[in-house]
């Protein structure tokens, strides 16, 4: 079995590789994206001193190279810069400010790496994609794409909880050298969060090719649709669940129908909320990872308060500029050593941040916190204007695709910190390039 994955996984490389030579450096992001993903630093990876090449980086290297190529000839489309833009530049440049202000090699160079894999890649991820002449071949491309590796994730999600796991490649996904998160879906990324945003891009992405399809292609979409949920509900992970309901939620209240819309979203809404209700002490406490008991399950949805008190201590330690971008383990435990509260402060002491938004105030303080907002501002008000334009409906879909992905991104954000979870702003910033891409077009 491991032969024949072994087979598989070389032939979906060389691919890749005939992909980036002839796609243009969109097709070679997507690229990257699949060897991150799927591919990823437990699959292959090269210790160099400094940081770990791995098959994405090696491959974004490529893609930088062969887009700056693209553009020396006039290949690309060199579209003007907006206030996003701006915005992203000047978030770029306080962390990296941030980061030199203070010992970036602190704890094996987390700073730098951070800065580095978590935020410079994904920007030039975001670059790619403004750079990208975009069609609607390219457009169904993308969609399907995206697709195809959330069939893949479910299946592997799906087969992590049912124990089915010669089914599983990369085969470390199943190893128990790992306990953390084992007997959920937690996917080559190797965390049910982040695995589970990806989830619902690539649902969202099946489902923008549904004015594209008749009626038989329809029907086989809606029953694929459960393979999804399948996948989704594998995480066994509150949020989630969340982030899948409000992305289905965005769309069906921009595509359905005026007389369908409200009902339907209402009629969700009222049924989460009873559900919710009735089954909340076995939402808060329902077994999830293998070896974990109920109780943990319990003690674990209560850490988040605790989190956020830290955090904001910290915060007011240090308003403005927070303690160093990548140093919150260093200096959260200045927090921990006031008594002044009865929160039992030290359960929390084994974690890192669990909030996207928490997480920059406390390293970056104000400044990068509100930079941050306003880029996703700016990226949503791109994504509205976009799908509310007399532009063609391919064209629209990029500005939907956001608005419903960021839902996603925001329900599982503010209770994990999605920004350090590997590919997780590759993707983000790849779809908010787009986007960004379609709407300077449609203007």
């Amino acid at each position: 079995m491991n032969l024949i994955f072994a087979v598989a996984a070389l032939a979906i490389l060389i691919w890749a590789a005939a992909i980036l030579l002839r796609g243009g450096p969109l097709c070679g992001a997507l690229t990257v994206l699949l060897a991150g993903t799927c591919f990823g630093y437990r699959f292959f990876h090269l210790e160099t001193g400094f940081i770990p090449l791995t098959a994405d980086r090696l491959l974004f290297l490529l893609v930088i190279g062969q887009c700056l190529l693209c553009q020396r000839f006039g290949l690309t489309a060199n579209r003007p810069w907006g206030k996003a833009e701006v915005v992203l530049a000047l978030l770029i440049g306080d962390l990296a400010l941030s980061t030199l202000a203070h010992d970036w090699r602190y704890q094996g160079n987390l700073p730098a790496s951070k800065l580095l894999f978590y935020y410079l890649m994904p920007s030039g991820m975001y670059w790619l994609a403004r750079q990208a002449h975009l069609s609607e071949p390219l457009a169904r491309l993308i969609f399907g794409f995206l697709a195809l590796m959330g069939v893949y994730l479910a299946a592997t999600g799906i087969a992590e909880v049912t124990h089915y796991r010669q089914f599983i490649f990369p085969s470390y996904i199943a190893s128990g050298n790992e306990l953390e998160f084992l007997g959920r879906a937690r996917g080559p990324l190797m965390n049910p969060a982040g695995n589970g945003y990806v989830l619902a891009v690539a649902m969202c992405a099946a489902w923008m090719w549904w004015p594209r399809l008749h009626s038989l292609g329809r029907s086989l979409l809606i029953a694929g649709m459960g393979l999804f949920v399948a996948g989704l509900y594998a995480t066994l992970t509150r949020c989630v669940w969340l982030g899948g309901l409000t992305m289905s939620l965005v769309v069906a209240g921009f595509v359905l129908p005026r007389h369908f819309r409200a009902p339907v979203v209402t009629a969700t809404l009222l049924v989460a909320c009873v559900v919710g209700a009735l089954q909340w002490e076995r939402l808060m406490q329902f077994k999830r990872d293998e070896g974990q008991s109920s109780q943990e399950a319990k003690e674990s949805a209560k850490l988040r308060p605790v989190l956020a008190i830290v955090a904001w201590r910290m915060f007011l330690d240090r308003p403005v500029f927070g303690c160093g971008f990548g140093h919150y383990r260093e200096k959260f435990v200045e927090a921990l050593e006031d008594r002044s509260s009865d929160f039992p402060l030290d359960t929390s002491r084994r974690y890192v941040q669990h909030n996207v938004f928490l997480g920059l105030l406390t390293e970056t303080g104000l400044v990068g916190t509100c930079l941050f907002t306003m880029l996703v501002g700016y990226w949503l008000a791109d994504a509205w204007k976009l799908w509310h334009s007399p532009a063609p409906l391919w064209r629209r879909q990029f500005g939907l695709f956001f608005m419903a992905t960021f839902a996603s991104y925001l329900c599982n954000g503010m209770f994990q910190d999605l920004a350090i979870i590997p590919m997780v702003n590759m993707m983000f910033f790849l779809l908010a390039g787009l986007t960004s891409a379609a709407a300077r077009d449609a203007q």
